[in-house]
């Protein structure tokens, strides 16, 4: 019985450790939302004060534009990555569900004698039980390309490179307001 109150706390702790973290992620992707909502409108007003009140061509504003909305770009990716992070508690639970369920049942049949009775009908079970672990594949994968991103030590530069330009942009999109008032 002691593989049994182990697997409990571990799959405590895990929780536990998940439950923490969603807050902190959560609050991080809402003010990242936040951000990448103003600096689109910074961007389009950029583009409208260029294009419009600055009369220059469609194709230069475009440009300008675009090249403008490179860290924007970027910091969307960041921000979809931390918003699927949310789903990270429910993908664990199952699989330490999944995970616990097996043990359980291997020990039970161990404990009883029952090993080799049940190893027919344990391996038709695996077989369905590969069915599942298929279907949860794409989450996992999808978890593992998030996080890729989010401790990636390169595109953490780029994400700080892309906070600070939009900080650049939104010190542009409120020059031209001035300009555009006089």
């Amino acid at each position: 019985m002691a593989p049994e109150p182990q697997s409990e706390t571990i799959q405590q702790r895990l929780l536990t450790m998940f439950q923490n973290l969603l807050p902190l992620v959560d609050d991080v992707a809402d003010k990242l939302g936040v951000l990448l909502i103003i600096s689109f409108a910074t961007l389009a007003w950029i583009f409208y004060s260029i294009h419009y009140l600055q009369d220059f061509s469609l194709k230069t504003a475009s440009t300008g534009c675009i090249i403008a909305a490179l860290p924007w770009i970027l910091l969307l990716r960041f921000w979809f990555a931390l918003s699927s992070l949310k789903d990270i508690p429910k993908v664990a639970e199952q699989l330490i569900d999944d995970v616990s369920e097996d043990a359980g049942q291997a020990w039970h049949a161990v404990k009883s004698g029952k090993k080799g009775a049940l190893n027919i009908i344990g391996q038709a079970k695996k077989l369905l039980q590969i069915r599942s672990l298929l279907s949860n594949a794409d989450d996992i994968l999808e978890q593992y390309f998030n996080i890729g991103i989010l401790i990636n030590p390169i595109s953490l530069i780029f994400a700080i490179f892309s906070l600070i330009s939009l900080f650049v942009l939104f010190l542009l999109g409120a020059l031209l307001a001035v300009l555009a008032l006089f």
